[in-house]
C-alpha cells in the first residue's frame, strides 16, 4: 500500500498536474489514432511534469529518480500494454 501512496504523492502542483492532464491526452489520442508517436510523446509529457516539480521544489521527495521504483510497478506495465495495443492493432 506504500507504493500507492508514493505513487499519489508524487503528483501534486498545479503544472505538474496540467502537464499529466496534457500526457493523458495525447496518449488517449495515440490510443484511438493507433499513433506510437502520440503515445511516446505523451508518456515524455508526463514525464516531464515530474522534472518540473523538482527543479520547481528541489525536494528529494520529487526527484523522477525516486520514482522509478513506484512508476514500474504502476505506470511501466500500462505503457507496455498501451504500446503493445497500438502496433497491433495497426
Amino acid at each position: 500500500m506504500r507504493k500507492l501512496e508514493e505513487f499519489g504523492d508524487f503528483h501534486h502542483g498545479k503544472f505538474n498536474i496540467a502537464l499529466h492532464l496534457l500526457g493523458f491526452g495525447l496518449i488517449g489520442w495515440g490510443v484511438v489514432e493507433k499513433s506510437l508517436v502520440l503515445v511516446v510523446v505523451g508518456a515524455i509529457v508526463q514525464e516531464l511534469g515530474h522534472v518540473y516539480q523538482y527543479f520547481k521544489t528541489r525536494d528529494p521527495k520529487d526527484n523522477p529518480i525516486n520514482g522509478l521504483k513506484s512508476q514500474s510497478i504502476f505506470a511501466l506495465p500500462i505503457f507496455i500494454l498501451i504500446v503493445i495495443y497500438v502496433i497491433v492493432a495497426k
